[in-house]
């Protein structure tokens, strides 16, 4: 360099800027959150999608924490039940002198399950993960489930009993367990007996086949606030073959039940109470021409119980087992579930049911605990509805997460939710999206697809 050049030097970094290496658009908040549901195949057919999850709700719940009282006493209200369900383990392991049992099962599925839950909800609320570009993605969510469904009902037409695209990079590295087979493989469909035949039941992205009945119930509700009219056909559409080819009947039900609720509190107060009218006046008549309830009731029961009456049969006697160890031990429970009740299928004591399923491995404390938590969701939501005046844009988007948190609530008495948080985390998000405090919002969250206002919003608070 000759003498008198002048040295180009950089700018300095503004005062308090700090380079961070992860520091990447798609890496950050909601924008994240969007490309995870929209690489779910590609997860999926690593075998990464469960992990993936997990990952990303630590790190939106890092970047950013819920503000406002009411979602904050959901969160931890979730979180109270996996603290419960951690201290029911330990001391059971101190019980019967095998502490490396009870601090295992301390830090196992079923505690953390809970604990993502939580996080699910404070990653919504906190990001708001329910506009339009978040309605955008499930859509196409439910387009995989179409694509994929039509490969499945090929296959069965070729006489394949079930198909396994391919073993995954993680599943065939990690050890084999029932975990690793549940939350690693390509399941695209499996053969089960449904009214005395073989029937196809869709799994796809989902542990099994309930899971995929609970993740299409979102799927479908969520498709449905879908703009263009396209979309929300293929999402709607995705989330129904979910529903309907899951066979899962717990989730027919559930799809029939909330939404007809949710159709009929859309309706203006005028015709709500018309429908309501129609409704005694039809009762009333029915009632006088020998109409019996309660008979009725009784007897679609045994109908559906008797679409698969293997399956109703071997939960019946896990619940009543894990019924009569919770009178053995109602207050610490026995730690973590039980022995198999069938000598070759894995049906153990304490699984395929969220209430009797805590109060077998957690007691009254934590079964205590996941009521209080759903009943604060359930209540939260419902106030945060009713705040909100007939025509404004956001009821729309409550109403639906007024109505997941009633799956949740129909799902608990047949599935063990906390092994579902992760595989349908877009539902927890989506309900604490709808808990966030209105401070945290600038106007509706109806903006139309593409215009930016999100993520313009959401970087300018995350930065420092």
């Amino acid at each position: 360099m000759r003498y008198g050049e002048s040295v180009a030097r950089r700018p300095p970094r503004p005062a308090g800027r700090r380079f961070r290496p992860l520091e990447i658009e798609w890496l950050r908040g909601a924008t994240m959150f969007d490309a995870f549901l929209r690489g779910i195949p590609v997860l999926w057919g690593l075998g990464v999608l469960t992990p993936a999850g997990a990952l990303m709700l630590g790190k939106l719940a890092y970047e950013r924490w819920p503000r406002g009282a009411l979602v904050n006493l959901v969160v931890y209200s979730w979180i109270a039940i996996g603290v419960s369900a951690a201290c029911a383990a330990i001391l059971n392991g101190i019980a019967i002198d095998d502490f490396a049992k009870g601090f295992g099962n301390a830090f196992g599925f079923g505690v953390f399950g809970w604990v993502f839950g939580a996080l699910a909800i404070a990653a919504g609320a906190a990001h708001r993960l329910d506009d339009a570009r978040t309605i955008r993605a499930m859509t196409m969510v439910g387009g995989y489930i179409i694509i994929l469904g039509a490969i499945a009902a090929v296959a069965r037409a070729f006489g394949m009993r079930e198909l396994e695209l391919w073993p995954t990079p993680l599943g065939l590295i990690l050890p084999s367990s029932p975990s690793v087979s549940f939350y690693t493989v390509t399941s695209v469909f499996q053969s089960e007996e449904t009214l005395g035949e073989a029937s196809m039941r869709l799994i796809l992205f989902f542990p099994w086949t309930t899971g995929l009945g609970l993740g299409g119930l979102a799927i479908t509700f969520i498709s449905a606030l879908e703009r263009d009219l396209r979309r929300r056909f293929v999402g709607v559409g995705g989330g129904l073959v979910a529903v309907v080819f899951s066979k899962s009947r717990i989730a027919i039900a559930t799809l029939v039940a909330v939404g007809a609720l949710l159709v009929f509190l859309k309706l203006p107060l005028r015709w709500r109470i018309v429908v309501v009218g129609l409704a005694i006046v039809g009762f009333f008549i029915a009632s006088i021409n020998g109409f019996d309830p309660i008979e009725t009731v009784k007897l679609l029961r045994d109908e559906i119980n008797g679409a698969r009456a293997g399956s109703s049969l071997a939960r019946e006697l896990i619940y009543e087992k894990s019924w009569e160890g919770f009178l053995q031990s109602p207050l610490i429970g026995h730690g973590w579930i039980g022995e198999s009740v069938h000598k070759r299928e894995v049906l153990p004591i304490g699984s395929h049911s969220t209430i009797y399923g805590l109060a077998y491995t957690g007691g009254a404390p934590t079964l205590a605990a996941f009521f209080f938590a759903l009943a604060a969701t359930l209540a939260a939501l419902a106030w945060r509805l009713r705040r909100l005046a007939y025509g404004d844009p956001r009821r729309d988007r409550m109403l639906v997460g007024l109505g997941l948190a009633l799956c949740l609530a129909i799902f608990c008495r047949y599935e063990t939710l906390s092994n579902l948080t992760l595989p349908c985390l877009f539902l927890f998000t989506w309900i604490g999206a709808c808990l966030a405090d209105s401070l945290e919002r600038d106007g509706p969250t109806g903006d139309a697809f593409g215009s930016g206002k999100r993520n313009a919003r959401v970087s300018m608070i995350d930065r420092p």
